[in-house]
């Protein structure tokens, strides 16, 4: 509305995102609503004094033995007044909201009809006014006592909102005086009668700032400690919970709304890939969900393998993040114990202190997120956690090793040998230094695999050219707070961007001299950003690398894997959590740490990466169901995959384009044999043949062949072509007898096919 719109919009609605002024404006007009009626219909019907008096009776004793079910702040549990419980029951039935007027129609006509009605007609239409006003109630006790969070259904044992009795507050029976000081959204809480005096919260999570309702729910009214706890979580920010803990509207609900779209959530490229190499997907893609997982032999095989690691997966009890922590919602990042709570802890659980209502310590739910809370889940599949630190995984058991600087044992029993730590590591950095919150938590978009979800590249902190710099104001606002919270809101601007993902790197900085600079997110350190090497920047050859296929010390590679379901093995089932009779098991050949094989992913930046072997498997479903057709299942099939295990040195340009594994045929000895002025390449492989496919146990693709089928976990990725087998080992060639720092090797980085058409008549080329 020109001019006058925006104060009516302030009259009606306020200024801010709170809806508090249009609820006033809401019971103030009803308010005057309801006494224009009264004062209307009083002049008719004035009823007798003994009908008041029951009737205030009655209200009375309901309001004494029944919680009025509106929210509070700190849940979203929405429900109105309970006549109008009826009302929203029936809106959840129906598709469209608008078929309500309708029915409120049909109800409302009779009654207007009455008086004209014929002495028959109107008793009948009062019978199915009466059978309507039954059954709306019906609807009503069924929205008072049987729907929780998002109007699931819920027994009334578990609601937050259930009949209770008054309970007095008897002098001498507390342990404290109630603390009028401490309390949440302006309303002192009864919790703090027992749990007055704990420390240890973040700032923004202390009693002080939101209460204890805010995150465990229960009843903030009542004394009695049976009532107070009456619908209380223990656990808050499970991802079930999240909603009504952490995600209400005055806390994080953009997060906790987004978070469901998370692959840490939803599994969503494990689950595609699991049922593609059981021949139960035609292609590896497609969005999927943990929550949908069933019982066919792929499912079960996720259910027995992989299904821990998600981050709906509850946490059930108190309790430090672990090695072998999974799961947990918000707690799986965001949870932190103090020595001090740690200890009272271990001494509850070791019946030292035999009731937790004598904790003093809580544990802090802040943004100081450690590499520990990422090791549980992210030491498993690609071993990304471990590989950072430098450990590689060995088939050693625990029992059979001596403590050495050189070997670690996991909590979960397994045993790792050092290689070499991620340079970044060695540096002190942390995974939350690279990765931000919406790369961990989602941004709103259901991604396929992993790759897509994480937008953060090697390039956005190594460069050459310095990008166009991000400002305080172009950030969004959960980014902003970050930024306050970490106090770093008035001393940094001048952000390098995220990629084209519209983000900033908001620990990053210009610093006074004019050099990009990252912050520790933790540690506070201040890690200079190089440029990449001049030899990086040089010439044309290599634009299509990506900085890993060059960088990457060494990847994790396991060979020889085969499954099988044992139906008498004791199993667990990781989404029911419980123990069943019967699991699939995974035997393991070998594992291996070594440079990785290069491959090709294709797209608009089409770009040379690093690949592992993680697929060359066969699967017995036989074992499953006997009744399954083509029982026996194999694949070769190799994953991308970065394996954060960084090195500032490069590889050599031999390890590229004279090394086998580099090339896909495996590890092996790759020769380059000149008979007759005619060059050849000839390989020997180190692993014998498979039975399956006829190719060495370690290999992607054959010798000097065009790759034919599905050779990928990825539809868009892929090993090298024979053209461009060719290519690569026509330098290979060249490299037998120029270094790789000679001027002509390093000219070929400039124009390749000029250094190969002027080469001299010693040069002897592949005879291909």
């Amino acid at each position: 509305i020109p001019l006058a719109g925006k104060y009516i919009s302030q009259v009606l609605l306020g200024d801010g995102d709170s809806l508090l002024l249009l609820y006033i404006n809401h019971v103030a007009l009803a308010t005057i609503f309801i006494i224009v009626i009264l004062f209307e219909h009083s002049r008719i019907i004035w009823g007798r004094g003994i009908t008041f008096l029951i009737l205030a009776f009655i209200l009375l004793v309901f309001s004494l033995l029944f919680q009025a079910p509106l929210q509070y702040e700190q849940t979203q549990l929405v429900k109105g007044p309970w006549y109008f419980l009826g009302l929203q029951e029936l809106l959840h039935w129906m598709q469209r909201p608008g078929w309500i007027w309708i029915v409120t129609l049909l109800f409302a006509l009779p009654l207007f009809l009455i008086p004209f009605m014929k002495e028959k007609g109107a008793r009948i239409t009062k019978y199915l006014l009466f059978i309507a006003l039954l059954v709306y109630i019906v609807l009503t006790i069924i929205g008072y006592f049987f729907r929780g969070e998002e109007w699931k259904w819920t027994w009334p044992d578990s609601s937050v909102h259930m009949p209770f009795k008054p309970v007095p507050i008897i002098p001498g029976t507390y342990t404290n005086a109630f603390p009028s000081e401490v309390s949440a959204y302006g309303r002192a809480e009864s919790c703090m009668l027992c749990h007055d005096g704990m420390t240890g919260f973040s700032d923004a999570h202390s009693p002080e700032s939101v209460g204890c309702v805010s995150c465990h729910l229960g009843n903030p009214f009542s004394p009695d400690k049976d009532l107070a706890h009456s619908g209380m979580l223990i656990v808050p920010g499970n991802l079930d919970n999240a909603a009504r803990s952490c995600g209400t509207m005055d806390c994080h609900p953009d997060i906790t709304t987004r978070i469901h779209t998370s692959l840490m959530s939803t599994m969503s490229g494990i689950i595609s890939v699991d049922r593609f190499v059981f021949n139960e997907l035609p292609e590896p893609d497609g969005h999927f969900n943990v929550s949908d997982i069933g019982h066919g032999p792929a499912d079960q095989h996720l259910r027995n393998m992989c299904a821990r690691c998600h981050l709906g997966n509850p946490k059930e009890e108190p309790g430090m993040i672990t090695e072998e922590s999974r799961g947990g919602g918000c707690n799986a990042c965001h949870l932190n114990y103090s020595p001090a709570a740690a200890l009272e802890l271990e001494q509850y659980y070791g019946m030292k202190m035999p009731d937790s209502s004598l904790w003093k310590q809580h544990p802090s739910l802040d943004i100081s997120i450690r590499n520990d809370h990422c090791f549980g889940c992210h030491s498993r599949s690609g071993r990304i956690s471990t590989s950072f630190e430098g450990w590689h995984e060995t088939l050693l058991k625990k029992d059979e090793i001596e403590a050495c600087d050189t070997l670690r044992v996991l909590d979960d029993g397994r045993v790792f040998r050092y290689i070499a730590e991620d340079v970044h590591h060695k540096a002190g950095m942390q995974c939350v230094d690279c990765h931000d919150s919406y790369e961990l938590m989602g941004d709103g978009t259901l991604y396929m695999h992993e790759e897509d979800q994480v937008k953060i590249r090697c390039e956005d902190c190594h460069f050459s050219t310095m990008p166009d710099l991000m400002h305080i104001a172009d950030l969004d606002s959960e980014t902003q707070k970050i930024l306050s919270l970490k106090g770093l809101d008035e001393d940094m601007d001048g952000f390098l961007p995220l990629g084209n993902s519209g983000r900033a790197i908001w620990n990053s900085k210009i610093n006074q001299t004019g050099h990009p600079v990252l912050l520790g997110k933790n540690s506070g350190k201040i890690h200079p950003l190089n440029q990449p090497a001049e030899i990086c920047q040089q010439g044309t050859a290599h634009d299509e690398m990506s900085c890993q296929s060059c960088h990457t010390a060494w990847i994790p590679q396991c060979i020889g894997c085969h499954n099988e379901y044992d139906p008498m093995v004791a199993g667990y089932d990781m989404i029911e959590r419980r123990e069943i009779q019967g699991s699939w098991v995974e035997f393991v050949g070998l594992y291996l740490a070594d440079l990785p094989t290069l491959g090709v992913i294709e797209g608009a930046n089409r770009k040379v990466h690093t690949f592992t072997p993680g697929m060359i498997l066969s699967i017995d479903k036989g074992t499953f169901d006997e009744d399954i057709e083509d029982p026996l299942v194999y694949h070769r099939l190799f994953a991308p995959l970065s394996a954060h295990t960084t090195t500032t040195i490069g590889r050599s340009c031999r390890s590229c384009h004279n090394d086998p594994l580099a090339l896909g045929y495996g590890q092996g000895i790759l020769k380059y044999n000149i008979n007759e002025y005619v060059g050849r390449w000839e390989f020997s492989a180190r692993f014998a043949n498979n039975k399956n496919d006829g190719l060495p146990e370690d290999a992607w693709i054959r010798f000097m062949a065009e790759p034919e089928g599905r050779h990928s976990t990825r539809t868009n990725t892929r090993p090298f072509s024979l053209e461009e087998q060719k290519r690569i080992l026509l330098l290979g060639s060249c490299l037998e007898c120029h270094n790789e720092d000679s001027k002509i090797i390093l000219a070929t980085l400039d124009d390749f096919d000029s250094v190969i058409g002027e080469r001299s008549d010693s040069c002897v080329l592949p005879g291909y």
